[in-house]
């Protein structure tokens, strides 16, 4: 059993999570729980083989087992160049490059551009901008594997450098959550990897707020024997992979607010990220995401960083809730004239003699375009089909509940019609 499997083991009072408190979380983090003890919530997080703990946002990140606290460089070990990027969250894995907002991608092992084009770093003529792709010749492929490959080694090299030894076992007391301090000193540190936690002193009678009592640490395994040094921790990347769902599908062509697209832009966008809600399972990650997909310099580019702008005015940056990112979306992008269009289109789009697939094609690019619920479009679709058609789903039992199954019925009707039952010369269906 690891350090991680001992630690949910040894707090299972579990509670949900709130969204202050995943704006506290790493991007680096593989595994999180909230839990309460004695009244206080704690928030737990796995980077790499250690665990970490925190009283929630505000607070610094510590190792559980002897509460020294975290330090940067270990939060942003797997960050590849991170010493050229400026600005850097080291908790959000944001910052800026050659004056550019970029983002560290945990899945692909790089930094990329809001519009999530990869960003190469020290590039001259291979350098790709949100505005200039680079071209994929061969010599450019080679150039970049060989970076890739430089640059990984040297990762692994630098986690395995900051991992330190195994601390000895700390004698843990029958109480569910001591003081943070107990007058005893922190494991042995490596240097430039850790600060040690400020020793909190027992407060006065007099003092009315309490101190943030530190979950109870976590002994360790005893030292190896001399001579049999412990094996190296295997790369983050390999563990970060672990328990991550993978991206699905293909994210829309950035958005340059043209009202004619407008409509297909959203319909993209939304089912993108609808078949990714395990990737993105927060409104803030959601709506900051899509954001991404609007092409700079462009009215929509525009309208998205105002957006960004307003979210990030915040203490807390504020993105709001999809909903409302859809209807903000609506009444800047979607003129109210082309829906009512649409919806016209759909009502008086009669089938008569015309070949059922091209039809309906026709009638059901106008449909996707009103915005209407299901039941509107069911309705619709009825009465712009033939009267023997109609007819013929008269007769069926139970009547059909949704859209797709009330087309595929229309479909065989109309098939069988042309089939057996078509006059010859004849194209009415009646």
């Amino acid at each position: 059993m690891n350090n991680w499997e001992k630690c949910t083991k040894r707090f299972p009072n579990r509670t949900s999570i709130t969204e202050s408190e995943k704006e506290h979380l790493s991007i680096a983090f593989s595994n999180y729980f909230i839990a309460t003890e004695n009244g206080q919530r704690f928030i737990f997080a796995q980077l790499g083989e250690e665990v970490l703990w925190s009283p929630g946002p505000g607070h610094p990140w510590q190792f559980l087992d002897d509460n020294s606290e975290v330090s940067e460089e270990i939060l942003t070990a797997r960050f590849l160049n991170k010493e050229y990027i400026d600005n850097l969250h080291p908790l959000k894995g944001t910052g800026q490059y050659q004056g550019k907002d970029i983002k560290y991608s945990i899945d692909r092992y790089c930094w990329v551009y809001l519009n999530n084009r990869t960003v190469h770093i020290h590039g001259t003529s291979t350098s790709e901008t949100p505005e200039s792709p680079t071209d994929d010749d061969t010599a450019q492929v080679e150039q970049l594997l060989e970076r890739a490959k430089t640059t990984v080694t040297a990762t692994i090299q630098k986690l395995q450098a900051v991992s330190r030894p195994a601390s000895p076992a700390i004698q843990t007391s029958s109480i569910p959550t001591p003081p943070v301090s107990k007058g005893k000193a922190p494991a042995p540190i490596p240097p430039r990897t850790r600060t040690p936690a400020p020793h909190t002193s027992t407060p006065k009678a007099s003092t009315s707020q309490q101190p943030v009592q530190a979950p109870p640490p976590q002994p360790t395994a005893p030292q190896p024997p001399p001579g049999n040094p412990p094996p190296n921790p295997p790369a983050a990347a390999a563990m970060a992979q672990q328990n991550q769902p993978r991206i699905l599908g293909t994210a829309p062509d950035p958005y340059d607010g043209s009202p004619e697209k407008a409509i297909a832009f959203w319909n993209t966008l939304a089912n993108y990220y609808a078949i990714n809600d395990g990737v993105y399972t927060t409104n803030a990650q959601k709506v900051s995401s899509a954001l991404t997909h609007f092409k700079i310099g462009t009215p929509g580019g525009n309208w998205a960083s105002d957006l960004m702008q307003m979210a990030l005015a915040h203490q807390l940056p504020n993105y709001g809730t999809w909903d409302e990112f859809k209807e903000a979306f609506k009444k800047q992008f979607i003129p109210p004239a082309s829906q009512m269009e649409a919806i016209s289109k759909m009502h008086s789009n009669q089938m008569g003699a015309k070949d059922f697939a091209t039809w309906f094609l026709e009638w059901s690019n106008e449909a996707q375009r009103t915005g209407v619920d299901e039941i509107t479009k069911m309705w619709a679709f009825r009465r712009n089909l033939p009267t023997g058609i109609q007819q013929k789903l008269l007769t069926l039992s139970p009547q059909p509940t949704t859209l797709d199954t009330l087309v595929e019925k229309a479909r065989e009707f109309d098939k069988n019609w042309q089939i057996f039952g078509r006059p010859s010369g004849s194209s009415t269906r009646g």
